[in-house]
C-alpha cells in the first residue's frame, strides 16, 4: 500500500539498527530541542500557577496559609529559574 524506503527493501534488518552519529539523519534537532524546552517551561509555569491558585483559595477559605507557603517553597525557585532563563541578561551584551 505505502511505498517502502530503498534501504528497507534492500536490507530488511536495517530498520532494526539504531542510527548513531552521522547516520542519524535529522536536520531539525535544534527545532525539536526548542519545542521540547518550550513545552516543559509552559508545563512548569501552568502547573505551579495552578497549584498556587488552588492552595491560595484553600488558604482564604480556611484561614491557614501553611499549604500556600509549602507550595511556594517548591514552585518559587522553578518560576524564578524560568523567569531568569527567559528574561535574564545571559547571552546579551550588557556593557
Amino acid at each position: 500500500m505505502w511505498g517502502k524506503a530503498k534501504d528497507q527493501v534492500q536490507n530488511p534488518e536495517h530498520r532494526f539498527r539504531p542510527s548513531i552519529g552521522s547516520e542519524f539523519d535529522i536536520q531539525d534537532v535544534h527545532v525539536i530541542d526548542a519545542r521540547t524546552r518550550g513545552f516543559l517551561s509552559r508545563v512548569i509555569a501552568f502547573s505551579s500557577g495552578g497549584a498556587l491558585a488552588i492552595t491560595g483559595t484553600y488558604g482564604i477559605a480556611t484561614g491557614s496559609f501553611v499549604g500556600l507557603e509549602v507550595v511556594w517553597a517548591v514552585a518559587g525557585p522553578m518560576c524564578g529559574a524560568l523567569v531568569t532563563h527567559y528574561f535574564g541578561s545571559a547571552g546579551r551584551n550588557t556593557r
